[in-house]
Order: structure tokens, then C-alpha cells, then sequence
């Protein structure tokens, strides 16, 4: 399994318009073709200032370049959104590519750091010329070879963090795991799996840190 970083920029104008009027960071989460032309997206944001989030989420909400859109606060200066567009060429490109994304955080410069899991290097190689020839300006950062169990572990602790993020450990829930599922593209059965693992591997973590001697 090989891990890469890249540096891209974003030619999408709802994030570059979002980074230049408002502080903030945009985390491109999942993106799922819906389509030859949709993609359906989950994006973080967090905003530098907490009185701009209000006024981040109503852009995206009017944005004439998304639609179906589904934002909601999950604390102070941070929300997510799922929506589907038919403009980010860069999210059909990952949507459609054998590469898996663990991480997306934009930089203050308005380009994006991709972190990528890809089980050989020709889909990754793919994927750079394919987002060079749209105009995105690929860069690579750094490229290690890491273990399958790593991988996994990474994919666990997202789903699982994003889970508690939307509420479905609060009691009463505020999502079910038909909704998570859906959100992630993936089985119920499979992601009640992930999260047993992932909730697994966070108590062993914490016990670890807390032990007392």
C-alpha cells in the first residue's frame, strides 16, 4: 500500500470564493460520482472566526454551482455539508479514480493537501496526469509505503470520528447507521464493522495513555 501527499490547486469557485472572503478550512471528506457529470461531496469546514460560520453555510446553501445541499453545524466555527455539483472536475477526477482519499485540507495559499491511499502506483501516476491536464497543478509532497493494517486504521478512525461528529453516539441519536452508511457509500453491515474496530482501537488508545502505573 503507498501513502501520498499532494499539493493541488482547487479551480472550484465555491472553495476558492469561501478561502479568499472568509478565514477558513475546507476538508473535502468523500466524493462519489453520482454520474459522467455529478459528484456527490462531504466537506468539512472550519472557520477561523466563529460570527463567519453563518455566513459560510448561507453561501454554500445559494452557491448556483451546487445543489441538494445538506449543512449543518456540528459546533463552534465548524459544519458539514453534503451536496452534489456538477462543476469540481478535480473532486469527478478522485470520484472516478482508483485512489482513495483519507484527508483534504486547504492551505491559506487556496490550493488543497491531499493525503492518498493507492494499492500500487499507476492509478496515483494516473491520477497526477489527469489532474495536471485539467489545470490543478498537482504536486507531490511526499510518497511512503505503508502497511495494509495502517491503511485500515486510518480509514477506521475517520468514519469513526466522523460518526461521533454527527451525532450518532449522542443519545438520543441524531443520525441513524442507515444514514451514516448512505453518507459513506458503504453497507450497514460493513460500516457497523468499521466502527466496532475503530471504537475498538480508541478505548485500547486511551487506556494505553491513561494507564497508571
Amino acid at each position: 500500500m503507498i501513502e501520498a501527499v499532494i499539493s493541488l490547486a482547487m479551480p472550484d469557485k465555491w472553495i476558492k470564493e469561501s478561502l479568499l472572503e472568509y478565514p477558513s478550512i475546507v476538508k473535502i471528506i468523500s466524493s462519489k460520482p453520482l454520474d459522467k457529470k455529478g459528484v456527490r461531496d462531504l466537506v468539512e469546514i472550519e472557520v477561523e472566526r466563529e460570527e463567519d460560520l453563518g455566513k459560510v453555510m448561507e453561501s454554500i446553501r445559494t452557491s448556483p454551482n451546487l445543489s441538494d445541499v445538506d449543512i449543518t453545524p456540528i459546533e463552534r466555527g465548524r459544519a458539514l455539508a453534503v451536496f452534489t455539483t456538477t462543476k469540481c472536475i478535480v473532486c469527478r477526477l478522485l470520484a472516478n479514480t482508483d485512489c482513495f482519499l483519507t484527508s483534504s485540507t486547504s492551505t491559506k495559499d487556496g490550493r488543497m493537501l491531499w493525503t492518498l491511499l493507492s494499492s500500487e502506483k499507476p492509478p496515483l501516476q494516473d491520477l497526477m496526469a489527469k489532474l495536471e491536464k485539467h489545470g490543478a497543478e498537482p504536486k507531490l509532497v511526499s510518497l511512503t509505503e505503508i502497511g495494509d493494517k495502517d491503511a485500515l486504521t486510518a480509514r477506521q478512525e475517520q468514519i469513526t470520528r466522523m460518526a461521533f461528529e454527527r451525532g450518532y453516539y449522542d443519545f438520543p441519536r441524531s443520525i441513524g447507521l442507515r444514514q451514516l452508511a448512505k453518507i459513506f457509500g458503504v453497507s450497514t453491515s460493513t460500516l457497523s464493522e468499521i466502527l466496532r474496530k475503530g471504537q475498538r482501537r480508541i478505548m485500547a488508545r486511551y487506556f494505553k495513555e491513561h494507564h497508571q502505573v
